[in-house]
């Protein structure tokens, strides 16, 4: 009798082949997947201990959410005032998320009063809550300049993700305080644009959905962190309301901070917030205070909330823009 073949090693070429075309139809979908799941990242040294200036944790309303970290360093005059606005789908973080701590303890570092901001959370209170918690804490941290010593003439605030959309309509909108400088990074702009913006980027469905799959477990009854926020899924949202929830129509209507230079990063491997966010707002910043006030960059392979976004070599240029925009001196 003849001995059979065994069958595995074709099947196992039939895989091989399968797999290597899906990987050349599919090219763009498997180099996004693998450059997030690739991001190096940057070690982060524990403990809260500094001794370059002095520590205070400030309630700027009544709610026991309603405070800030403020990073005062010492040695220096003038110290320019920084704001930074943490992340976190308007769902989760607080002032001590990772992305913050690389920015407060880089800049304290570097002569930047840094005012780490918390505010309510859409479990706690949903919108308009966490825009108007921004403004107290802006309105506080300038009316309290002279108390804890730093200069609040000119101010730049920072804001990640959902803290780059707060930053950014706190930026454009603040008519009593002198808001010189914002830092956008890879902040959602307009809500019902993502998921035609993904579709046009060629990224499909079913990657975001696994990009973004803790809001679902965070937020109980929303699939997005938009409508947990909103309080309300987006086939009740009327155009009113998408209007006013929009950084893009609020820039567009007329701002009404006069004065601001804006820096803006995005990673073209985003898979949370399409790059198209970035690429919209830039345009309309431009449009309201000139191109050369404004600065954008696409950062190829960055994934989002990146550590690459947080490397000296990166925070260095964020600073020199914050020397420029707030007339300092290094």
């Amino acid at each position: 009798m003849k001995a059979k073949k065994k069958k595995w090693p074709l099947i196992a070429a039939g895989i091989l082949v399968l797999v290597a075309a899906a990987a050349i139809i599919m090219h763009d979908t498997v180099w996004i997947v693998w450059a997030n799941l690739t991001q190096p990242k940057i070690q982060l040294t524990e403990g809260t201990e500094w001794a370059g200036g002095t520590f205070t944790r400030v309630s700027y309303g009544k709610e026991s959410s309603q405070y800030l970290d403020l990073y005062v360093p010492s040695g220096t005059e003038n110290k320019p005032l920084f704001v930074l606005i943490h992340g976190g789908g308007f769902v989760a973080g607080d002032t001590q998320t990772r992305q913050t701590q690389f920015m407060y303890r880089y800049f304290r570092d570097h002569g930047f009063a840094c005012a780490s901001v918390n505010y309510r959370l859409a479990e706690e209170a949903k919108y308009p809550a966490a825009i108007e918690d921004v403004r107290d804490a802006v309105r506080f941290l300038a009316a309290h300049a002279g108390e804890y010593g730093y200069t609040a003439d000119r101010i730049a605030i920072w804001g990640e993700s959902a803290g780059g959309y707060l930053a950014a309509y706190e930026a454009v909108t603040e008519d009593q305080v002198n808001i010189a400088a914002l830092v956008d990074y890879y902040g959602v702009m307009d809500f019902p644009s993502m998921t035609p913006q993904f579709r046009e980027q060629g990224i499909p469905s079913w990657v975001v959905r696994i990009g973004n799959s803790w809001v679902s477990s965070t937020c109980k009854g929303y699939d997005s962190f938009e409508e947990c926020w909103i309080g309300q899924e987006k086939s009740g949202w009327t155009d009113e309301l998408k209007s006013r929830i929009s950084v893009l129509s609020v820039i567009r209507a007329g701002t009404a901070n006069q004065q601001l230079n804006a820096m803006i990063l995005h990673g073209d491997a985003d898979i949370t917030v399409p790059y198209a966010q970035s690429t919209a707002v830039a345009q309309e910043l431009s449009d309201a205070y000139g191109a050369e006030h404004v600065s954008f960059q696409l950062l190829h392979g960055f994934g989002h909330a990146s550590d690459r976004f947080y490397t000296d070599e990166r925070l260095n240029e964020v600073a020199e823009f914050l020397h420029t925009a707030l007339d300092t001196q290094k």
